[in-house]
C-alpha cells in the first residue's frame, strides 16, 4: 500500500541490536525499525506490545490498536480509505 502513502515504522525498547536486526532479516522487513525506543513509547502512551497506531498524513493518530487484531486493523485501513 506505499503507493496510496501507507507506511510503517517499528518501535522497539526491549531487544539488543542484534536480536532487532535479526529478527528483521528472517522476517524480510523492509519498514524502519526504531532501536532503544523507550522514551518515545512513554510519550505516545504504549503499554504494552505490540501496540499499534494508524496515523493520517497529518501524524494525526486515528486509530490505535493494543495487541495485534488483524481484521480490526483491516477495517480501521479501509475507512481510512486504503484499498486492499
Amino acid at each position: 500500500m506505499k503507493p496510496q502513502g501507507f507506511n510503517i515504522v517499528s518501535l522497539n525498547s526491549g531487544d539488543d541490536q542484534k536480536t532487532i536486526l535479526d529478527y528483521a532479516k528472517k522476517g524480510g522487513f523492509t519498514f524502519p525499525l526504531l532501536m532503544h525506543g523507550e522514551t518515545y513509547a512513554g510519550k505516545v502512551g504504549v503499554m504494552g506490545y505490540p501496540t499499534n497506531y494508524l496515523l493520517d498524513a497529518k501524524g494525526k493518530v486515528i486509530n490505535r490498536f493494543i495487541g495485534f487484531n488483524e481484521s480490526e486493523m483491516v477495517a480501521a485501513l479501509k475507512k481510512s480509505g486504503f484499498k486492499l
